[in-house]
């Protein structure tokens, strides 16, 4: 679960039970949000509680959300990473105040604030978001994202780089405007 204070709100996130469009089974919400239908999806839940009244609202989106770390803060609400669907949710309204797509090459896992923006860490894309979800720059390295041979996490944030892993033990420093610092790929592999 994660747990946000925005205002004189509590929002506590968590991974919804299964639902079914018009079953008399679902767990009753003031509100349902479909960022996305498809057969493959996944239910989210968002508790809002603000002066001990408590609503609910199910947000509907891609199966490949991430279950936790898709979150943040925004100063309109929460920013929330639905793999290819950025959007802000705004807990005064109960509604998606912003939306839009990027288009990453594979799952995205991360949502992580820098300043005023947002890095995402993705398995093939690193982006820069800003508070109006505009893409500020992106990212690719040679393979996905992931560390299996070194003891090192693949993503990691530092105060002025991002340091990166690839699946083929490539490294890459990025700095916070999307400039490459380091780039230590092997082309003999």
């Amino acid at each position: 679960m994660q747990t946000y204070s925005y205002k004189d709100y509590e929002i506590r996130i968590m991974q919804a039970p299964p639902y079914s469009f018009n079953s008399v089974d679902n767990k009753p919400y003031n509100k349902v949000i479909v960022i996305e239908n498809s057969e493959y999806k996944r239910g989210f839940e968002i508790e809002i509680e603000r002066f001990g009244e408590v609503q609910t609202v199910l947000i509907i989106s891609s199966y490949h959300t991430p279950e936790n770390s898709f979150t943040a803060l925004h100063k309109d609400g929460l920013f929330m990473m639905l793999n290819e669907v950025l959007c802000v949710f705004n807990p005064e309204t109960l509604s998606v105040d912003r939306q839009t797509k990027i288009n990453p090459m594979g799952t995205m896992f991360e949502v992580h604030t820098y300043s005023k923006d947002y890095i995402l860490y993705g398995e093939m894309d690193i982006y820069r978001i800003s508070e109006d979800l505009s893409v500020k720059w992106d990212f690719s390295g040679r393979d996905i994202f992931v560390n299996y041979q070194v003891n090192e996490p693949a993503f990691k944030m530092t105060s002025d780089r991002i340091c990166l892993y690839d699946f083929e033990d490539n490294y890459y420093e990025i700095d916070y405007n999307g400039y490459v610092i380091t780039d230590k790929t092997d082309v003999q592999k």
